[in-house]
């Protein structure tokens, strides 16, 4: 799987910005706190065995150096494993977890201290819902068409 694909913005958003031709199909609506580059969030999930995960996060939208830090943590997770010799579900797994440890700001409060070392949880499904929520932030903030699963900037 080439990341290189995925990494690049539709070359005519690039085309329209650097012609100063951009237009917004969708005005921001003013009252959903998504909109902002910054968004605070309750979260909370019950895991099969009845533990509860609770806390408040704050993510924000990640700056070009954010999200090369990002590729930089995934690539330490990989641990020198090349994307093709990955499965599937662990280069997705590193792609959350490294994405969380940079958007998710640690000295927000509320932060549980259970998200600090998101790698020592047993339960994948935490991550998954975690990341589906800071997900949906960034496509709302980006105005992604909603038919996009889970396409976080860092990809």
């Amino acid at each position: 799987m080439s990341n290189e694909v995925t990494d690049i913005v539709d070359a005519t958003a690039i085309a329209d910005a650097v012609t100063g031709q951009v237009t917004r199909s969708k005005e921001p609506d003013a009252l959903d706190p998504k909109d902002s580059k910054d968004y605070t969030f309750e979260f909370s999930y019950t895991d099969p065995r009845g533990g509860r995960w609770e806390g408040t996060f704050a993510n924000k939208i990640l700056t070009i150096g954010q999200q090369r830090q990002v590729k930089i943590i995934k690539a330490k997770l990989a641990g020198g494993v090349s994307v093709e010799s990955q499965d599937a579900s662990v280069w997705q797994m590193n792609e959350m977890i490294a994405h969380l440890l940079v958007s998710l700001d640690r000295k927000a409060p509320g932060f549980p201290s259970w998200a600090g070392e998101l790698d020592k949880l047993y339960d994948e499904q935490i991550v998954y819902k975690l990341y589906a929520e800071v997900a949906s932030h960034e496509n709302r903030f980006w105005r992604r068409d909603s038919n996009q699963e889970g396409v976080a900037s860092s990809v």
